[in-house]
């Protein structure tokens, strides 16, 4: 993660971002957080020798994520009623647009097509570099195909080796970019509305050894050979007003905010106070409606991250028993620690060594969704250097 984040916030991000500034230039920060996380996360998915560069490749990155939205609202079907589709466009009758089937399988092999990289840097030797990394979770996962037992070997599984392992990425990739893009954004947008919090920020962030202040003067190739340290995770952990604006936009603007459908054992079951529920029934609890709890969120429908930095031992317990930003349980998010980790050193990055200014923040309401940008699907900002930062 150290590496990874050398790598994408000192060769990729800040540059981007140093750049904007300097013109005066405005930008769309929700797609730039959309190329931030989904650099990352390709990074820890494939390593960064074979993952995405969203964040320099601005023409395939609109590209995408046309792509990827124009699909969005064509999930349902697919998903709740997979036979009634297939039974139906068997008789001529389809209920997803041909479209949307060509997107997806672009997407598809573009997924495919990074995995391919990987073996094949595997398989012949390809040499590191000072900017690669392990393609940590596909080796993992190839790693246990090969390990498992004789009746799901690659020879007589029902599925390829290699779609098996390309369908695990793309569900990772697909739900590790989104979500935490979606997060930055809503946080991005309360503190470019804040500038006394932007500053206490860059407060908190400063007393970090070592920082991450970006050096623009006298940068050249020397600099990109030998990247800055950057902070290590735990000490980015110890930083209570930071992680305290994540938990209240997660809290408040959680990207998932939709039901978690979980169905009942088999035998009749008490839950929430409703008794002798059937087997087999599906029931769901939504994040929105537990963090919208009054007597646990005092004033709920206000971002206040103060509440995270006031609350005592107990009342901090209770609060964090509420929240369900990543679920819990067998079913939780297994990428919750990788989305902190991540966000946090983009926004450490961005807020030691910049300032935010709302320029278009038309319908910024949050969509009515299972997974829940927001509305306008943009958010249009414009960065300045940290007044007495480094040039």
């Amino acid at each position: 993660m150290v590496k990874i984040s050398q790598v994408l916030l000192y060769q990729r991000l800040l540059p981007v971002i140093e750049s904007l500034a300097r013109e005066g230039s405005e930008v769309d920060v929700h797609e730039l957080n959309f190329a931030a996380t989904m650099d990352f996360i390709n990074a820890y998915l494939f390593g960064l020798d074979n993952g995405s560069n969203f964040l320099e490749d601005a023409p395939f990155r609109k590209h995408f994520l046309a792509l990827y939205y124009s699909r969005k609202t064509y999930t349902f079907w697919p998903q709740e009623m997979p036979k009634m589709m297939s039974f139906l466009h068997k008789l001529g009758i389809r209920l997803v647009p041909r479209f949307v089937e060509a997107a997806n399988r672009e997407i598809e092999d573009w997924c495919l097509s990074m995995c391919k990289g990987v073996e094949t840097s595997l398989e012949t030797g390809a040499k590191s570099t000072k900017t690669s990394t392990s393609p940590v979770v596909y080796s993992q996962l190839a790693d246990s195909l090969l390990t498992s037992s004789t009746k799901s070997t690659p020879e007589n599984s029902f599925h390829p080796k290699d779609l098996t392992i390309a369908s695990e990425m793309l569900d990772q990739l697909a739900a590790g970019h989104e979500t935490s893009g979606i997060t930055l954004t809503f946080l991005m947008h309360e503190l470019s509305q804040r500038p006394k919090l932007q500053a206490a920020l860059c407060e908190e962030l400063l007393t970090l050894s070592p920082t991450l202040s970006y050096e623009t003067r006298g940068a050249n190739e020397d600099q990109k050979s030998n990247l800055p340290e950057v902070p290590s995770p735990r000490a980015l952990d110890t930083l209570p007003l930071l992680n305290a604006l994540l938990l209240e936009t997660l809290r408040l603007h959680a990207a998932i905010p939709g039901p978690q459908p979980r169905v009942t054992p088999s035998t009749p079951t008490t839950l929430a106070g409703y008794s002798n529920i059937p087997p087999n029934t599906r029931v769901s609890a939504l994040p929105y409606t537990l963090h919208r709890n009054a007597a646990v969120f005092p004033d709920p429908l206000t971002w206040k991250p103060e509440r995270w930095l006031e609350a005592g031992k107990e009342e901090k317990e209770e609060m964090m028993r509420w929240f369900w930003a990543f679920g819990s349980g067998g079913r939780m998010c297994i990428g919750n620690n990788f989305a902190m980790q991540e966000m946090k050193f983009l926004l450490a990055a961005i807020y030691t060594n910049y300032t935010t200014s709302v320029v278009d923040d038309e319908r910024m309401e949050q969509e009515d969704a299972y997974t829940a940008g927001p509305v306008g699907n943009k958010l249009v900002l414009k960065f300045a250097r940290v007044e007495g930062g480094s040039s």
